[in-house]
């Protein structure tokens, strides 16, 4: 959804600057030593934009007949111009989208390597001051997570560090004050319950709750704020995971099988593109009152994924797909959209079904009444 809408928008702001171009072949020519009518270049500016969407909209016959063959030919080469820019968009959007799914993973790493960093600081700051009471070295967590190869490997394979002075900062400022830490500090021989209890509150309160910690992230990695829930179960299980310093620890995956669901998202992604224009005119026909220009954009973009989904994956259940994409309306689109959403696929889904556009078997069969 994310992916599509930012290929919309940049195609939207591509169309207007398309456009500007065309109308800016009317502008006076400065270099020019004649007398130039600026008033006529001004009207064939205006005009040149409203031909370039009539184009656009309905076609070069409902182009008026006593339009500038000039005025036409430059409206026609720019919307050709920008038409063949939305295609060269596609690929680089989709790429960022796999990349964006990937880079999950690489800060899963990252964030089970921070817990070893701070650890390595507080060491350093321990031995600073001659102090050898240190339950952050002796704790089996921090023991099992930097004997784990396999860690080691993505840590290295991904070339994931964390800056000292962050580190340091983090410590002094932040961590150091916690009632948490200091509790663990103080403790006496602790056992691996107590260490588990603490790595776990590291990450719960000091990581994915701390203000200063988040605004950290967020400036880091734009997409933070919607990774930050999945990133956080898939820390805490492997925290979870190990029950003393022999344990290996579980190595999280973002699905169970990955490789197969990025294939139904790169799916998914083109077939609400190459379909646009066909679903557009479905979601036109059943909104009632509406012109689909003044439907939120969101909308039209989980419209045309459900659609997507109903019509091309037959082991999804149409009452999965729908229940789906009103959980999306609620959470990332207008306070209406739950109903709008809700409505048109419930209508969608029946006149597609009548046509044979929907053909299930399978999974997703079940429900499908």
């Amino acid at each position: 959804m994310q992916a599509l809408f930012a290929y919309q928008t940049n195609k939207v702001a591509e169309y207007n600057i398309h456009k500007k171009k065309a109308q800016d072949q009317f502008l006076p020519d400065l270099d020019s030593m004649e007398e130039q009518d600026k008033e006529a270049l001004a009207l064939d500016r205006d005009t040149t934009a409203k031909v370039f969407d009539i184009i656009h909209d309905k076609g070069i016959e409902a182009v008026p007949e006593d339009t500038k063959e000039e005025i036409i030919k430059e409206a026609k080469f720019f919307l050709s111009k920008w038409e063949d820019k939305a295609q060269e968009m596609i690929l680089p959007v989709k790429k960022k989208m796999v990349n964006d799914l990937q880079s999950i993973y690489d800060e899963y790493i990252k964030l089970l390597v921070l817990i070893i960093s701070v650890e390595n600081e507080i060491g350093r700051q321990k031995r600073k001051r001659n102090i050898t009471h240190n339950n952050f070295a002796k704790s089996g967590i921090i023991k099992a997570l930097k004997n784990f190869e396999e860690l080691e490997v993505e840590r290295v394979k991904k070339n994931i560090s964390w800056d000292d002075t962050l580190i340091n900062t983090w410590y002094k400022e932040i961590l150091k004050n916690e009632e948490f830490f200091q509790e663990y500090d103080d403790l006496n021989n602790p056992k691996i319950e107590d260490d588990i209890e603490f790595a776990l509150t590291f990450y719960k309160q000091f990581i994915f709750k701390n203000e200063d910690i988040n605004n950290y992230f967020e400036s880091d990695d734009l997409n933070w704020a919607e990774d930050k829930t999945i990133l956080r179960s898939m820390v805490l299980k492997t925290i979870k995971s190990i029950e003393n310093e022999n344990s290996t620890p579980l190595l999280m995956e973002l699905s169970k099988n990955w490789e197969e669901d990025l294939e139904f998202l790169k799916e998914l992604f083109d077939l609400a593109l190459e379909h646009e224009d066909e679903y557009l005119d479905r979601i036109q026909s059943k909104s009632k009152n509406w012109e689909i220009e003044r439907v939120a954009i969101t909308d039209r973009i989980l419209l045309e994924m459900a659609i997507a989904e109903m019509t091309h994956f037959p082991s999804i259940p149409v009452k999965v797909t729908i229940n789906e994409y009103i959980e999306l309306s609620k959470q990332y689109s207008t306070p209406k959209s739950k109903q709008f959403v809700n409505g048109l696929l419930d209508v969608l889904s029946v006149d597609l079904q009548k046509e044979g556009a929907i053909k299930k078997s399978g999974r997703g069969l079940l429900d499908n009444k």
